[in-house]
């Protein structure tokens, strides 16, 4: 037994190291694999300073609020002092002040809480306050004295001048004030978290840069560290499937309808402008001006909520599909679309124009998970890479019509130019009446009315628009459009017409008429027939050519009439959709069914 018992203890001492070998080990994995985190500049600060926090291994393009808490205390008590939007790379920065409030300066330690607005990613930092020495009441001679250092300073911009003798960069900022950023011999120059050197920084890169106020020149910052954020991107390069994109590629017009070249072409971090009232960029007016940024971006599986604030008017596509489409004046107007999106990269559009007095910009999207519930005003798009409509979809948005030319390409960015389907659906109010529904498709279109067929042609052709008909009662009816592509030319539209009534025949007394009568003659008495016997009378009668006088259509709820075979080798021109007018693909008006 002693012994046993002493051969047991090592066994249980070796089987806890290895449990907490291995709880290190995942602990260690998830930070690899980019746990969100925060840090601050500095562990310690004097109310009413500014403080730099930096973010990192966030969802790109989530809007992350930063607020302060007091320490074990839970994250949605964090009282909100800032917001910041993550770049393409998973980054944030922003600056805040640090109150001088008694409830924040006599706290020995204060939580930074970074979350996103769903609190399902959360960061926390700590830092302590500390209080202005108070003078001492000897006096201390001036020459012994020794200089406060100059305040921190924080920059972020783009290069517009490298002088690598002088080890000096000229900047265009977009954050803080100044515009020179000298090199020392202690400056950390990095890219991706890697050491870099000077000749890495080109003119036309995003850098950004902390450091002290020179004492002798204006608008100096003596660097610390200094980032390169984004290299100089071309504006007119275009975006492949495999490289997404590092920053927004922003085209700024002097002129509202994107006429012309554009007078800048930059790369933007993030979409976050207060211009107010001065000018967007420099050569441009400060009022009648466009900005159009593109940008492919890395997405989770599941719901998206997409935002645009602005002042005036905007445009957002997602996948070359609009979700948001309010171009008109407005003044800080917020607007919101809902998508569920695949896993991978996807290309986002956002056009915006500023017409007269302040103008700003703000657009971002926050994930809601694979299971939120999502909005479609219209028509519920949900796209599949293959051309069985099989799980999972790559995309799922509003649509304004199903109603598409995509020629021989895809339908979304990123996905093939064949074999691939769509489903659409929606619920459409119908006054009561018999309709005929159209279909124009290459290749195969389902249409139900609440799961009743009205169209059944899943077949491989080419361009041909088929019809069929049904009796509707008044009210909601639910709509259900199924369509797939194979190879050549990817077309589909689907529109509809309620039909007249049918008019009741009816019998007048025949004119007069010259001819003579024959002689009348006396009828023979014939057996009268036996009474008729009631007979039972279908549901469903088809409308017939020449009906009596007493015959009635009675029709049940949501019976199909008839479908019709292909009526047309080519495409039906637009005016002959009876129904709805003709739609733009991409944005300018669209009628609502």
């Amino acid at each position: 037994m002693t012994s046993k018992a002493v051969t047991h203890k090592p066994r249980c001492s070796t089987v806890i190291l290895m449990i907490v070998c291995l709880m290190l080990s995942a602990a260690c994995g998830l930070r690899r694999a980019g746990t969100p985190s925060v840090t601050l500049d500095s562990m310690q600060a004097q109310p009413g300073t500014t403080l730099r926090v930096v973010g990192q291994n966030w969802r790109p393009g989530e809007r992350i609020v930063i607020g302060l808490a007091a320490p074990d205390s839970s994250p949605r008590d964090s009282e909100e002092i800032t917001t910041a939007l993550v770049d393409a790379a998973g980054n944030f920065v922003a600056l805040f002040l640090l109150p001088r409030t008694d409830q924040w300066v006599n706290m020995p330690e204060i939580w930074l809480v970074a979350h996103s607005p769903d609190f399902g990613r959360v960061a926390i930092a700590t830092f302590s306050p500390t209080l202005m020495p108070t003078a001492a009441a000897t006096l201390i001679p001036i020459a012994s004295a020794t200089p406060s250092p100059s305040p921190a300073v924080y920059v972020l911009g783009h290069v517009e001048n490298v002088a690598a003798s002088a080890r000096v960069i000229k900047l265009r900022p977009i954050e803080g004030q100044a515009e020179t950023v000298v090199i020392l011999g202690t400056t950390q120059i990095l890219r991706n978290g890697q050491p870099a050197q000077l000749t890495d920084i080109q003119i036309g890169d995003l850098i950004e840069s902390t450091g002290q106020a020179s004492p002798t020149a204006v608008n100096t910052i003596l660097a610390d560290v200094v980032r390169i954020l984004a290299p100089t991107a071309e504006p007119t390069a275009t975006l492949t499937p495999t490289e997404p994109a590092l920053a927004w590629q922003g085209e700024y017009y002097a002129n509202t309808t994107f006429s012309g070249n554009p007078s800048v072409a930059r790369a933007d971090p993030v979409i976050d402008f207060q211009w107010q009232a001065g000018a967007a960029v420099e050569g441009l007016p400060l009022d009648n001006f466009a900005v159009r940024w593109t940008g492919r971006w890395p997405f989770e599986t599941g719901a998206y909520h997409f935002n645009a604030q602005v002042d005036d008017g905007v445009r957002v596509w997602l996948d070359e599909h609009l979700i948001i489409d309010q171009w008109h004046e407005s003044t800080g107007a917020l607007y919101g679309a809902d998508a569920y999106l695949s896993a991978g990269s996807h290309l986002v559009k956002v056009e915006y124009f500023d017409g007269q007095g302040s103008a700003h910009a703000r657009v971002w999207w926050e994930y809601r998970g694979p299971d939120a519930v999502l909005s479609y005003p219209d028509w519920e798009g949900t796209y599949y890479s293959n051309a069985t409509l099989s799980e999972p979809p790559f995309l799922v948005v509003n649509d304004r019509t199903p109603d598409f030319d995509w020629g021989r390409g895809p339908p979304a960015f990123g996905m093939p130019e064949d074999d691939f389907s769509v489903r659409w659906t929606r619920s459409v109010p119908w006054r009561e009446g018999i309709y005929r529904v159209y279909a124009l498709a290459d290749d195969g279109v389902r249409v139900w009315v609440n799961e009743t067929p009205v169209i059944d042609e899943w077949r491989e052709t080419g361009v041909q628009t088929y019809s069929g008909q049904i009796y509707l009662t008044e009210g909601e009816h639910v709509l259900r459009v199924e369509y797939f592509e194979h190879t050549g030319l990817a077309v589909i539209a689907v529109w509809w017409e309620l039909l007249p009534p049918t008019p009741t025949p009816t019998y007048t007394s025949l004119p007069p008429t010259e001819t003579p009568l024959p002689p009348t003659v006396t009828p023979t008495p014939t057996a009268e027939p036996p009474e008729a016997t009631s007979t039972a009378t279908s549901e469903f009668l088809p409308v017939t050519p020449s009906p009596s006088p007493e015959a009635t259509l009675r029709l049940r709820p949501n019976a199909l009439l008839t479908t019709y075979l292909p009526v047309a080798i080519k495409p039906a021109h637009k005016q002959f959709r009876t129904g709805h007018n003709t739609s733009q693909r991409l944005g300018g008006p669209v009628a609502a069914w």
